[in-house]
């Protein structure tokens, strides 16, 4: 589509437009580029024809557009090497033990926002390879227990409940016995499909009146198909934008977030980027907000999530890199954490 050296120019030019945020003109890149300010002009001008880079108002000087920005992370964004400072305080700020699968990831998205300035996110596996692998159920007094839902992932999901009055402590037991029988070791999603034909019709032969025993199995495994979202610096990107308000309730929708998180999500790919995001399209924000993925190996369990959200004209090797390192040590910490979790069977609640 472009010749080698208008890529070699339009790479220099984000380059440049990342680290300085000013319009770059051709006598800049004449120390890199074996050519004369005329051609490079010229070169410019096919860029700015076929929509790669474009005029600022103020100066002579060309920036790069949505679609250059585009281009270039499609064809030569790679993870470059990051200063060994840089390096040093990631594995730095994950030294230590952690005991808890929410407070390593917590931390984990958080030091990727310290590092890029922006807002940051983490999905666990995707719910539809998660198998709940334990069922427990802690009577708390005569009228209320509690369920301790274990999943293979490592992750702790606990809902607290009532008792209804039709139901005895008894009834309880066999409450714990079929969930054991029909639920523990199937994935989630299957979960829910037997939750609406199985356990209807395996009620029928254990209790007398099935309503309240029907609604307690939907209280207590509804949490079971909420995805967790872990976030950091969600402010972060409000001072890029001028439409504060709406970026504000974008940000705050962990539901609208997850669904385009693994929307765009893919085995095949280990990152990826989107620019006209479903989330923004519909505000005057669309043009000058980014979506990064990158997936990292969460141990004999599947691949977990890291998201950045961010400004169009942010610096892509720079972020690629950190969110490739963060991955890469939060894999290793994954690795102790569930030879920890395999020792002693239960995560810490």
């Amino acid at each position: 589509m472009i010749t080698k050296r208008q890529q070699q120019i339009l790479n220099l030019i984000i380059s440049l437009y990342t680290q300085t945020h000013k319009a770059v003109g051709s006598k800049a890149l004449m120390s890199s580029i074996n050519a004369s300010s005329a051609t490079i002009r010229n070169d410019m001008k096919s860029l700015e024809t076929l929509g790669f880079i474009q005029k600022e108002h103020t100066s002579s000087g060309r920036v790069p557009s949505v679609t250059g920005y585009k281009y270039f992370v499609e064809n030569f964004l790679k993870p470059g090497k990051l200063d060994n400072n840089d390096v040093y305080q990631v594995m730095k700020r994950f030294d230590g033990e952690f005991y808890k699968l929410d407070t390593l990831y917590q931390q984990a998205a958080q030091i990727l926002s310290d590092m890029t300035g922006f807002s940051t996110f983490i999905l666990n596996v995707s719910l539809k390879y998660q198998i709940l692998s334990k069922f427990d159920i802690v009577q708390l007094d005569s009228h209320s227990a509690m369920a301790v839902m274990t999943l293979d992932s490592g992750l702790v999901k606990t809902m607290q409940f009532s008792l209804p009055r039709s139901m005895t402590l008894d009834d309880l037991t066999t409450f714990k016995f079929i969930s054991d029988e029909r639920l523990v070791g199937k994935r989630i999603l299957d979960i829910h499909y037997s939750l609406l034909t199985e356990i209807p019709q395996v009620a029928q032969k254990y209790f007398v009146v099935t309503t309240d025993v029907l609604q307690l199995f939907d209280h207590v495994f509804s949490d079971l198909f909420k995805e967790n979202l872990i976030s950091a610096g969600r402010q972060n990107l409000l001072e890029y934008s001028d439409d504060v308000v709406s970026l504000y309730k974008i940000l705050m929708d962990d539901e609208a977030i997850i669904h385009e998180i693994r929307d765009m999500v893919s085995d095949d790919e280990i990152r990826s980027v989107k620019f006209d995001s479903s989330l923004t399209e519909n505000h005057q924000i669309s043009k000058n907000i980014t979506l990064m993925t990158q997936q990292f190996v969460v141990p004999y369990r599947g691949l977990g999530t890291l998201a950045l959200m961010g400004p169009v004209d942010l610096d892509y090797q720079k972020v690629v890199s950190t969110m490739d390192l963060v991955a890469k040590i939060l894999t290793m910490k994954l690795s102790d954490y569930y030879r920890y979790l395999d020792g002693n069977h239960y995560e810490v609640i």
